[in-house]
């Protein structure tokens, strides 16, 4: 018997950032196993879209009272279906304290629904700005709220189960850690990925790349990567790629202009476009202030296309990365270190392609999609492979 997913979620593409993705992923893999599936997302500007073959559904306002009446009327006709919920505080509206909302889905698990709460992000960290205290033991109270409400719990990193015991520790016990898969499969275009590695390279010898956002988050760190590893090797050169690279790019070449000739950007890409300028890259730096966990889709892309990726420990990477030894992993975000592996490396070239192999067989065994939806289809009492792994 076919299931019915009902699953929300704040964003979808084109325009959207991680979540989104991810859901498009095991909504199109939920079809393709047999599965239905609608989709629920909020009003945005411009139009959401889902896979072919999924139902996607725009909801009336934000996860606001209106919505919560659409989806109860959508699950009273389903009484089988799987309620499934990506959750982000800060994308459910009423400026990231939607108590409604996780009271309404307490209420649907009363009633007798099959409710599934994905916790992509528990709460904010606390600060010392009053607004924002508010903000932060409210969504902790939230939090709570889901604990009881989610009759099937997923983590998407294994982190979360530190944030989130304190409130709950039985709901934790049995909660099921599933990492975030890669949004940018790997492609197999060997002409292209040397056409992209030749223009990038200029007159220089090694490629080394970034993918990601360039936010504020992780472009600092990496912006000072990048012009120690540039300015002390004119062999060098960088490729960045994803959304928000050309910004970045312009922004150091104007502040650093003799690495103008050795600094390119693609700007935003598709997906396989994305996957061989990965693959033309010796060495991709994933540097994270708080450290690489398996929710970082970004340094998922790079193990999928089998790059030798530099990246570090923080306080939220799990104990599997160190085991795995399948990025090469600095003991915290220091650009020193950081810079270090990359030359190392850069001249190690049988290093380089073990840490290759690496990448892709850890990939393939504990973080490809179709982990997620068997961890997605099973029973909560069996463990995902990466699960298994990790204890």
């Amino acid at each position: 018997m076919n299931t019915h997913w009902h699953i929300v979620t704040p964003e979808l593409p084109p325009d959207c950032g991680g979540v989104g993705d991810y859901t498009y992923q095991i909504a199109e893999a939920l079809r393709q196993s047999g599965d239905l599936v609608s989709l629920y997302v909020p009003p945005a500007p411009s139009a959401r879209r889902g896979p072919a073959g999924v139902e996607t559904i725009t909801l009336t306002d934000r996860f606001g009272a209106r919505s919560r009446r659409q989806l109860s009327a959508r699950l009273s006709a389903d009484r089988t279906g799987r309620l499934l919920v990506q959750y982000v505080p800060a994308a459910f509206g009423r400026r990231g304290t939607n108590v409604p909302f996780c009271r309404w889905l307490l209420a649907q698990r009363k009633a007798g629904a099959d409710v599934r709460v994905m916790f992509h992000e528990p709460y904010l960290y606390l600060r010392w700005r009053p607004d924002h205290i508010v903000t932060a033991f409210t969504q902790r109270a939230m939090a709570a709220i889901l604990l009881d409400a989610a009759t099937h719990l997923y983590l998407s990193t294994d982190t979360w189960r530190r944030y989130l015991r304190r409130f709950r520790p039985d709901a934790i016990r049995s909660a099921v850690t599933i990492p975030i898969p890669s949004a940018i499969p790997h492609v197999d275009a060997a002409q292209a990925v040397r056409t992209t590695r030749t223009a990038s390279l200029g007159r220089a010898s090694s490629l080394i790349g970034h993918f990601g956002s360039y936010g504020n988050h992780v472009a600092p760190l990496l912006r000072r990567v990048l012009i120690d590893v540039l300015s002390s090797d004119p062999r060098v050169a960088a490729l960045c790629t994803g959304a928000g690279s050309d910004r970045f790019v312009k922004n150091l070449v104007s502040s650093h202009p003799d690495l103008g000739g050795r600094l390119v950007a693609s700007g935003r890409a598709s997906a396989d476009d994305i996957s061989v300028q990965l693959q033309a890259c010796d060495v991709l730096i994933q540097p994270y202030p708080d450290g690489v966990t398996t929710r970082r889709t970004s340094v998922m892309a790079g193990l999928a296309n089998g790059c030798a990726v530099v990246t570090n420990d923080g306080k939220l990477t799990e104990d599997i990365w160190g085991r795995m030894d399948c990025v090469a992993m600095t003991a915290a975000a220091d650009s020193a270190a950081l810079v270090q592996q990359i030359r190392e490396l850069l001249t190690d070239a049988a290093a380089r392609e073990a840490l290759q192999a690496r990448a892709i067989a850890a990939y393939e065994t504990y973080f490809a999609l179709p982990h997620t939806i068997d961890a997605l289809r099973a029973d909560c009492s069996r463990r995902a492979a990466f699960e298994m792994a990790s204890r």
